[in-house]
């Protein structure tokens, strides 16, 4: 009798307008809630996902002279921008990076002069001729 009812149709006395609207109400609850434990189990999942494949990559690494050439820029902490502007520039190793000239990256869309000033520094490069020095020497 109820289930087939809502409480908006027309004829309905008073008491059954209120019963349809509390039994809406419930169900609306209900399916609140269930929409929202779904989202909850899902982001979990996908936090465990996540935690699972940065877990097999390895660790982040701060950006310093001493870092190898052979690791993925993906690795290093840069900034947002000089990430965005390496992987637009499909450089994927830190050597890559050292190699490149100071113009070509100038040349990456949002990547400015400071940007690249403090890409070379993290890396140890502050020459800006974008070459590697051959030794270090002491100042």
């Amino acid at each position: 009798m109820i289930d087939d009812k809502k409480s908006t149709d027309p004829g309905l006395a008073d008491a059954e307008r209120k019963t349809l609207r509390g039994h809406e109400a419930q169900e609306a609850i209900a399916d609140q809630e269930s929409a929202q434990k779904a989202f909850h189990e899902n982001r979990e999942r996908l936090r465990e996902e996540r935690m699972g494949r940065e877990a097999a990559a390895g660790p982040m690494v701060a950006p310093t002279p001493e870092l190898p050439d052979d690791i993925p820029i993906e690795r290093v902490l840069f900034s947002t921008r000089i990430q965005n502007a390496l992987r637009a520039a499909d450089l994927k190793t830190v050597g890559e990076v050292r190699e490149i000239s100071d113009e070509t990256l100038i040349g990456l869309p949002d990547l400015g002069r400071g940007s690249l000033s403090n890409l070379r520094m993290k890396l140890g490069l502050p020459s800006t001729d974008g070459v590697r020095p051959t030794s270090k020497t002491p100042t």
